[in-house]
């Protein structure tokens, strides 16, 4: 069985490929930060763009939220935690570095934001 850290890398590395990500430190932060961290209680409902409608996971082991796949937050409004690798563009061409600040306003669940402090170097937000 692999380990949650090792599936925060595979998923970084799809990251990576998917969206062209240019930034070591972006890839980085999406290896540390745990999504489900920033998520309620699973088996949780995903979709991915493309596909009508949202499925449920088959429970509720993390694992199953280290996909390039939406997290519904409200299903009902259609209201998601982002996809993650249009998310992860946008935060790779924003070219932050360390010594700079970053506001992100209607953050959600603040999976994203977090991600966003990982690279910049603000508080390690892994821990939430």
């Amino acid at each position: 069985m692999i380990d949650l850290q090792t599936l925060r890398e595979y998923y970084a590395e799809e990251l990576r490929a998917v969206a062209n990500l240019q930034s070591e430190a972006v890839v980085r932060a999406f290896a540390k930060v745990p999504r489900e961290h920033f998520l309620g209680p699973g088996p949780w409902y995903v979709r991915s763009p493309g596909f009508e409608g949202y499925w449920t996971t088959q429970d509720a082991d993390p694992k199953r939220l280290y996909h390039n796949i939406l997290v519904a937050i409200d299903p009902n409004r259609q209201l998601n935690n982002g996809h993650p690798s249009f998310l992860a563009s946008l935060i790779d061409r924003l070219e932050v570095k360390p010594v700079d600040h970053v506001i992100h306003v209607g953050c959600g669940t603040g999976y994203y934001t977090a991600i966003m402090a990982e690279v910049v170097g603000g508080k390690d937000m892994s821990l939430r």
